[in-house]
């Protein structure tokens, strides 16, 4: 393992090259939301895995939340 962040400067560009932050590190702050999202992941797994059920069960409850946590598109 290493101490790279996964979300690299050239995936930070290739997602928004023009950055609309006026910060200087708005890489940082793209690895840092990544982060988060990573963490608030994590925090719903482990909220299924102590809910009694199947490993199938499990792994739909999972599902579910984590379409929750998506935005919604207004139509």
């Amino acid at each position: 393992m290493t101490d790279q962040h996964p979300l690299t400067d050239e995936i930070c560009r290739a997602i928004d090259d023009k950055a609309s932050t006026k910060t200087n590190d708005w890489k940082g702050c793209m690895k840092a939301g990544a982060d988060w999202q990573l963490e608030q992941v994590i925090h719903v797994w482990e909220q299924c895995m102590e809910e009694p059920g199947t490993d199938i069960q499990v792994i739909r409850r999972f599902d579910q939340k984590l379409k929750a946590m998506r935005p919604q598109e207004n139509n």
